[in-house]
């Protein structure tokens, strides 16, 4: 039985989240097998990129429910004009319209349509903020397993976590996804996806593997790449400095370290996460336990702002409980750039390069012969 059309109608509600378990199963797995299909969704998924960028709930008039119950009432207790079956001589006799006519003049129609106006405004943002909801208690799930995952590694590693390195290819937060697959403390890759980030629509992803991230033959933009995705959607605790030197984060069960949370996004007002609309992110701490905070500053001893250092920088802490979380690319160290540029003779001033001349002359110029004397013979 050709099922494309019945799948085609089910796209949008797809893309919405709003199908039954069965029909999601249902469009994915003729999506696995029909590319006219992908094709699609694609331009389906395009097409609501706007509405995604634009999201917002609004509430409802407040007493909008009950001000519609009362037209309705009121509109029910209005008393109907009888239709007329008077008739003139000479003429057929007037005929009642059906029972179903004077049931729904346009005065009930009306009603009807501003009953499921109102129930749709009712509901529809009820129906948004639960599929928000699973998404944020998903991600909160998947930062447990990665938790896990990270808790069982330190046990095996002298306490320490996943170490981010200071310089080379594999000198980025997102390090720790391919260690934790790479030692086996992690079983599932979609593990590292928060279901309310933009990553989560991309089928194709996966995370890259040692070699691959190591690899001096891979393309500069395929190198970027790998390094983007190789941490998901969340964010990694960098280390800290001390005496000079990159330290690798020890865990110390503490209630108040961020060790991962969904990954920050840099902005006007500094990094935030946009995984939950950008209204707050869900942050692992140290002792495990996961909760979502609406801001990035940590309130424990002193107010740490989990995204950057004491300096103010996305880079590895100032000290052991300055906790800095960075995107997959974040490097620990900030890496310092000197550009030189050559100036030509014509614009340097003349009295620059007749002391620089005279310089140069002088240091050019041999030293004298030493002294010679001769002592008197008697």
């Amino acid at each position: 039985m050709d099922m494309t059309n019945p799948v085609r109608d089910l796209l949008i509600g797809y893309l919405l989240g709003a199908l039954e378990p069965a029909e999601h199963e249902a469009v994915e797995t003729h999506l696995a097998k029909d590319p006219e299909l992908r094709r699609a969704l694609a331009v389906l998924r395009k097409a609501l990129e706007p509405l995604d960028a634009a999201r917002q709930d609004f509430p409802p008039p407040a007493g909008l429910a009950a001000r519609t119950n009362q037209y309705i009432a009121a509109e029910a207790a209005r008393p109907r004009k009888q239709a007329s079956s008077k008739s003139f001589a000479g003429m057929t006799p007037e005929v009642d319209p059906p029972s179903w006519a004077s049931r729904f003049r346009w005065q009930d129609l009306v009603t009807a349509a501003g009953f499921i106006l109102a129930a749709v405004l009712l509901l529809f943002p009820a129906i948004q903020n639960s599929r928000e909801q699973a998404r944020l208690l998903a991600c909160q799930d998947n930062l447990r397993e990665l938790g896990g995952a990270l808790g069982q590694y330190s046990q095996r590693n002298g306490g320490f976590f996943p170490r981010v390195p200071a310089q080379g290819n594999l000198a980025a937060a997102g390090i720790y996804a391919p260690t934790l697959l790479k030692e086996g403390f992690l079983s599932d890759p979609r593990h590292v996806v928060c279901p309310a980030s933009p990553l989560a629509d991309n089928r194709q992803f996966r995370v890259p593997s040692f070699a691959e991230i190591q690899s001096t033959g891979i393309p500069k933009q395929r190198q970027v790449l790998l390094r983007r995705n190789m941490g998901g959607s969340y964010g990694y605790n960098l280390g800290y400095v001390k005496d000079g030197k990159l330290q690798g984060t020890k865990n110390l069960g503490r209630t108040h370290f961020a060790v991962m949370a969904d990954a920050p996004h840099s902005g006007p007002d500094g990094p935030r996460s946009l995984n939950h609309g950008g209204k707050g992110q869900n942050v692992l701490f140290e002792d495990g336990h996961v909760a979502f905070r609406t801001t990035s500053k940590v309130k424990g001893e002193t107010v740490d702002d989990i995204y950057l250092n004491d300096d103010g920088q996305i880079a590895a802490g100032k000290h052991e409980n300055d906790a800095v979380l960075g995107a997959s690319t974040a490097r620990p160290v900030i890496r310092l750039r000197i550009h030189f540029r050559r100036v030509p003779r014509s614009a340097i001033p003349a009295t620059e390069i007749e002391t620089k001349s005279k310089k140069e002359a002088n240091q050019a110029k041999p030293d004298p012969p030493a002294e010679t004397f001769q002592l008197p013979t008697e």
